[in-house]
């Protein structure tokens, strides 16, 4: 038996060989003549069949957008920048917005910078959410490139009620056993400063940094107001969903108001004052509910105290018999430990709620789960 090797073109490479076979003799007509003996009347028939299909095709897409579902409704695209202001976003746009958060988990704040990632998804964003009151420097570089885009762009924090930590102090809200900080005497001071000069030139309402408490989130008060704000912009940038937006508005305001009244109905019972904590991140909270924060570390948590302020911080424990010393879950509690260890207290968890580790996040921990862990701690150690 012969066996052929098939040829790249499909005939048996030895029918190569015969002409006969592939040419054929003179009159007689080759095998692929003779395989299709009406190749003309072949090829009208396959164009006709063709366009019936095609027609019936048409004839069936035409008719599928009344007897199919209705096209997805394309998201509002939403980048906020910490936790908190994500958390609010996806609770006010629901089902119509997609959000991205760019602080990432486990990441502190204060002195983040965002990456060249980062900076593509502000780009691509519809809405852009960003606190405001120096907590992001680099965002005020930034902004006018977004608007000149037609990105619309939420400041949180402005037209709050905001304090300087300076203020902070006068009004008994903050105390400092070691002094007040001294004007750059704090790690970004310099270029809070400048963010807020050039804040200012562009016309946008980034405060001056001379201390400016930017943790308006853990106010419910405050956050409320943050909320309607988003409602009204989310609402700016999708007409069509602008009642949708205002009821889920509604329903996060309503949650906050009784976080606030659970606040103040222990803050009542509270023996203690006095919070001894990582960093100034409780100022507005404390001026809500009448509560002092002492901190350990400054205005930032990157700033490591000095001995002469840990031991005055230590006197003070002593002193109004402070039994815990609060510890801040993005930040080592190295600092908050030695000072327990100092004056016989223990160490508590209260978190400025500006970020998830990535244990919280795995778990499902939202903002009002942290809120709700923060009172429990502070009824604990205030003894309500």
């Amino acid at each position: 038996m012969v066996h052929y090797r098939r040829h790249k073109f499909g005939a048996p490479e030895g029918a190569l060989k015969n002409k006969e076979n592939f040419e054929g003799k003179p009159g007689r007509k080759t095998g692929r003549q003779a395989c299709f003996p009406f190749r003309p009347l072949f090829r009208v028939v396959t164009v006709l069949v063709f366009a019936a299909c095609l027609g019936f095709l048409a004839a069936g897409c035409s008719r599928a957008p009344r007897s199919g579902p209705a096209a997805p409704q394309a998201k509002l695209r939403v980048a906020a920048t910490i936790y908190p202001l994500a958390e609010f976003s996806r609770r006010v746009g629901g089902a119509r917005v997609e959000v991205v958060q760019l602080l990432p988990s486990g990441a502190e704040p204060h002195h983040w910078e965002p990456s060249p990632k980062d900076m593509m998804r502000l780009y691509q964003a519809q809405v852009v959410v960003f606190n405001g009151a120096g907590l992001e420097p680099w965002a005020v570089r930034v902004i006018p490139a977004l608007r000149a885009r037609g990105i619309r762009v939420v400041e949180a924090a402005q037209g709050l009620d905001l304090l300087t930590f300076a203020e902070e102090e006068r009004l008994g809200v903050t105390f400092y056993p070691g002094g007040f900080p001294a004007p750059g005497g704090f790690p970004g001071h310099e270029a809070r400063q400048r963010g807020g000069r050039e804040g200012e030139e562009a016309g946008h309402a980034v405060p001056p940094a001379e201390g400016v408490d930017p943790h308006v989130w853990l106010d419910p008060l405050l956050a409320r107001e943050i909320v309607s704000k988003l409602a009204g912009e989310f609402g700016a940038a999708d007409p069509a969903g602008r009642a949708d937006y205002e009821r889920r508005a509604r329903l996060l305001q309503k949650r906050l108001e009784q976080l606030h009244q659970e606040y103040a109905a222990a803050a009542r019972s509270f023996r203690s004052r006095d919070l001894v904590v990582s960093h100034a991140a409780f100022g507005y909270l404390a001026r809500r509910y009448g509560l002092r924060q002492v901190p350990v570390l400054g205005l930032t948590p990157e700033q490591e105290p000095d001995a002469a302020t840990l031991r005055m911080v230590a006197d003070f424990c002593r002193k109004q018999g402070v039994r815990y010393i609060f510890f801040e879950s993005l930040v080592s509690p190295r600092v908050a430990e030695t000072i327990a260890r100092e004056v016989g207290a223990r160490t508590l968890l209260l978190t400025p709620a500006a970020g998830l580790t990535p244990e919280e996040a795995r778990s499902g921990l939202d903002y009002f789960a942290l809120m709700s862990r923060n009172l429990a701690n502070l009824k604990k150690a205030l003894g309500g």
